[in-house]
């Protein structure tokens, strides 16, 4: 089954800005981490909504690993 993969790369520069990207598109750029993840988690439910793919959010720590966030259960959302 196709699903979606929604990236939050870390970003270590105070200028820098913080991306959201779906697969590798770019679908956001923002001043904070918390507003690039406000931005990922609506786009989690617009997405499982109304295409209906299963979408999974992976966010990056300072040290460069990766991990799926938790995301509130709904139709097509993976956690």
């Amino acid at each position: 089954m196709p699903h979606t993969t929604l990236y939050l790369p870390f970003t270590a520069s105070p200028r820098g800005s913080w991306n959201v990207r779906r697969n590798a598109d770019l679908v956001g750029q923002f001043a904070t981490r918390d507003e690039a993840m406000r931005h990922a988690l609506s786009l989690v439910e617009s997405i499982g909504a109304h295409v209906g793919e299963p979408v999974e959010l992976k966010v990056e720590d300072e040290d460069g690993t990766w991990h799926l966030a938790e995301v509130p259960e709904g139709p097509g959302r993976r956690i």
